[in-house]
Formats: C-alpha cells, sequence, structure tokens
C-alpha cells in the first residue's frame, strides 16, 4: 500500500540540512555531486527515513511503541525525482516499508515494535572528543578513520525543529529519536567519514533508560581496506545501535603537465588548434592536457564546472602552454556559441556528456534515451555543422563506447545512443568530406562517473587517449 509520495527539491535539502547539519556536497552541490559516483545531488538517506517513518505515523496515529528500527539504502534517489513510501507489511511484531521511484525499491526499512530495552553502553559515557556544528565535511583517510571516536553535539531547540518537519513521527518516537536520527547523517556525511562517504545503513534500538539528551555519540567498531568499509557504534537521543557506510576514494585527479611532458615531445603537436568540448574534467582534461603538452594551442569548453576548466588553463599555462577556456553548452546551438573563436580549430574532441548512471524500474525509458541522442547525437551533429563552415578540412574525435557490443546491464539507452552517433559519424565520413571524424569504442576507463568504491580493473587513460591523439593528428 503506497503511503505517500514526494519530490524532493533542492529546498528541501537546504531545510534538512540546517536540521541535520549534513552539508555533504553530495547532496547540496551540484557541480561538486558530478565528480561523485552519483554525478547528480542525492537525497540524504536518513531525510527518506524520517520522511517514512512520518508517513506511516501520519496514516497510523495509534501506532505501538518502537523497539527498533533498521533501514538500508541501496540505491540513490536524486534531488527532483519522485519518490514513494510503500507499505510492505504489517503485524504486530512491526513493519516494513520500503521506499522508491517507479514501483521500483531503492530503500528498505523495518520497524520492530515493542518496549525499550537496550541500555547506555559504557563507551558513550565516558570522556570524548566534541564536535562542533560546521558545513565544511572532514576528508579523512582510512588511516585516520580507524579507531576515531567523539560526540556530536545537537543544535539549539533540536526538538521543536523536529516537530515542525516530522510532526507526526516526534510524537511517536519522540524527538529525541527524531534529532538522533537526523544526526547520524551529519556523523557520515560531515565527520566520519566525512566527506568522500557514502551512508548504507542504520540498525538502533531504543534505550530503556536516558541516554545522551544533547549529543550523539560515537566510535569506529569496524574498518575494512578492501571495500573501504566504516562501521561505527552510536549512543544518544534515546537510541543505541550501528551505522555502516563507505569511505568513497577521492574524485579521480588527471595527470599532471609536469608528468605529461615525459610522454609527450614538445612539438608532437605544434601548429594544431585543438577544441576539447567537456574539457574541465576527466578524459576531456587529459586531452587538453596532453595536447598542450605536444605544442597544440587548446581551447577547452566547460557548461557548468568554470571552475575546474579555469584551473586546468591555469596548469597549462603555467607550464609554458597555450590554452583558454569558454562556455560551451553542447545542447544549445553550436554556430553562435563559435562565432567568438579568433581563429579556426583543425582538431576537434568532443566529450560532452550527460549523467550516465541512473537506476530505473525498466530497461528502457524514452526520456533518458532523448536526453542521450540530444548530446551524444544531435549535440555532435550541431558541432561538426558549425565547425566545417570554418575549416573544411577539419578532423573530429568521437568517444564510443565498448558497451556497443558488450551491452552492460542497466545502460540501454546510453548504448542505444551510442551506437547512433557511430552512424552518423560513418556518413559524415561519407557525405562531408574532407572532414573527418574519428571513432573508438572506449574501454572503461577510471573517471567520476565510473569510479567505484573498490578497486576495479581499468585500462590506463594515458596509454588508451595518447595514441587517438596521434591518430587525430597524422603521427601514427
Amino acid at each position: 500500500m503506497k503511503l505517500a509520495e514526494r519530490t524532493f527539491h533542492a529546498q528541501d535539502q537546504q531545510r534538512f540540512a540546517e536540521v541535520s547539519g549534513d552539508w555533504n556536497p553530495m547532496h547540496m552541490d551540484a557541480l561538486l555531486a558530478r565528480r561523485t559516483q552519483a554525478g547528480a545531488p542525492v537525497v540524504h538517506g536518513i531525510h527518506l527515513l524520517l520522511w517514512a517513518l512520518e508517513s506511516l505515523a501520519a496514516s497510523q496515529p495509534e501506532l505501538p511503541p518502537v523497539r527498533g528500527i533498521r533501514a538500508q539504502f541501496h540505491k540513490f534517489i536524486f534531488v527532483d525525482e519522485p519518490a514513494e513510501v510503500t507499505l510492505i507489511q504489517q503485524t504486530a511484531r512491526g513493519v516494513r516499508l520500503t521506499i522508491g521511484v517507479d514501483g521500483v525499491f531503492r530503500s528498505k526499512v523495518s520497524v520492530e515494535f515493542g518496549e525499550a530495552t537496550a541500555g547506555t553502553p559504557d563507551w558513550a559515557a565516558g570522556p570524548l572528543e566534541s564536535i562542533p556544528f560546521q558545513q565544511v565535511a572532514m576528508d579523512l583517510s582510512l588511516e585516520q578513520i580507524e579507531g576515531r571516536s567523539g560526540r556530536l553535539e545537537f543544535p539549539e531547540n533540536p526538538a521543536e525543529e523536529a516537530a515542525t518537519i516530522f510532526p507526526s513521527a516526534c510524537r511517536w518516537l519522540g524527538a529525541g529519536s527524531i534529532v538522533a536520527l537526523a544526526a547520524s547523517t551529519r556523523l557520515v556525511g560531515m565527520v566520519c567519514p566525512g566527506l568522500h562517504s557514502i551512508y548504507s545503513e542504520i540498525a538502533v534500538n531504543s534505550a530503556a533508560d536516558s541516554i545522551l539528551e544533547d549529543g550523539l555519540a560515537f566510535r569506529v567498531t569496524e574498518t575494512d581496506r578492501r571495500f573501504r568499509s566504516v562501521e561505527q557504534e552510536i549512543a544518544g537521543g534515546g537510541l543505541v545501535g550501528t551505522v555502516r557506510g563507505f569511505a568513497r576514494n577521492p574524485p579521480v585527479a588527471q595527470a599532471t603537465m609536469a608528468s605529461l611532458a615525459e610522454v609527450v615531445s614538445a612539438d608532437e603537436f605544434a601548429g594544431s588548434v585543438a577544441l576539447i568540448v567537456g574539457g574541465s574534467r576527466g578524459l576531456g582534461e587529459l586531452t587538453a592536457k596532453l595536447l598542450a603538452a605536444g605544442g597544440a594551442t587548446v581551447i577547452l569548453t566547460w557548461q557548468r564546472g568554470k571552475v575546474d576548466a579555469e584551473r586546468v588553463a591555469q596548469e597549462i599555462q603555467s607550464a609554458g602552454g597555450a590554452c583558454h577556456a569558454m562556455h560551451y553548452d553542447a545542447g544549445a546551438a553550436a554556430a553562435p556559441q563559435l562565432a567568438a573563436l579568433s581563429y579556426a580549430p583543425t582538431h576537434a574532441y568532443y566529450f560532452a556528456t550527460p549523467s550516465i548512471f541512473r537506476p530505473q524500474a525498466e530497461i528502457f525509458r524514452k526520456q533518458r534515451l532523448d536526453e542521450f541522442l540530444a548530446i551524444y547525437v544531435h549535440g555532435f551533429w550541431e558541432l561538426a555543422r558549425a565547425l566545417r563552415q570554418l575549416n573544411p578540412k577539419i578532423a573530429l574525435y568521437y568517444p564510443s563506447s565498448v558497451s556497443v557490443a558488450e551491452r552492460p546491464e542497466g545502460m540501454t539507452e546510453y548504448t542505444m545512443a551510442k551506437a547512433a552517433g557511430e552512424v552518423l559519424c560513418a556518413d559524415i565520413n561519407t557525405s562531408m568530406a574532407p572532414m573527418r571524424v574519428i571513432v573508438t569504442r572506449l574501454p572503461r576507463l577510471e573517471t567520476d562517473q565510473t569510479a567505484t568504491v573498490t578497486a576495479t580493473e581499468s585500462a590506463s587513460p594515458i596509454e588508451t587517449v595518447l595514441p587517438i591523439l596521434r591518430a587525430m593528428h597524422g603521427r601514427e
């Protein structure tokens, strides 16, 4: 039975961050979130849990007392994505809920009814480091996380804030428990693991005695370096239990100009002018650096990542390379945007991409295909036509993917769009000479969107990209 449905927007994120203290960029900053595995801002898992508990309590005002709560956050729910809470099972012993999108669950919640039985753990009653509110997440290594402990102070008047947002849940569970649950996302997202974190699970029991009514105590009990997993015990606000999460690897850093000077000769690409669409990070950033290290003049573009683009351009310039950054929207008409170029590119590389990985209920959604086609087909066609007017002999690079042949699960629309892009490139080569397009199917490379918590086998970006550049510039 569906209990409620809701779409979380940026203003909802803001309010919950103010109450919980979790300002992690994965939830709050669209530019920084794109450099995480999510690729876009996601709703706090604990916000979803509290919403589910609120929805249940609002629909059934006479619920029994709660002995325990467990929530597992399996997949992200994105900001501006319609979510729903569904009651799966209810007995005298408890309830099971799911939180999902389009009828497919992404989180599970179980509530056990009964009297409180847990007691205050000895470690929580001892002296612990007090950690105040702050809006900048800690950036800790696994070594710094191991054995960490402390106490998060609750904000002023937390019960009043909680009752305003989750009134029914507060009447049912008590405001202290709601505040403690909210504080647990601050623990994971801001303190431990902190900046590069993923919250995966919480399991808590109600305490029979008074437990830290003004704060949340925590201690790390287990870390696994193979999986970068972190388990912590928590106590506070009338709850005691555990939270589990992961310490994500930081965003992928591309090679420096100094290191690339060792693999590219200084005049290897001299005399060429290269336009890099999507050059602010990832393979676009690496391509820009390699070409500049080889003597090319580079124009790299950004759509949203202006700061990243300017950082890359500055690094190239500081190393003696010629580079500048400009705004370019691959979803808009190309010719007006290229009109400001002071010289015609001889080469162009197309690394524009939307967010690739999004969980969905069915194997195919037209909306997702349209999003990919708009960039991978129509956007590339717009660019090719506009550049041909500036230089009929221009060489373009189109990055396809091995997924066209391998057909990985969950990437139907992406694969279809890349295959359509290959067809377009083949027809451009047939009909629009002397313009030429080089297409390669790139293997899995370590980028922000493909990065995982654990180490996975991936090809070397430099060893993959450099032969493409040499083929584009007639060096191979």
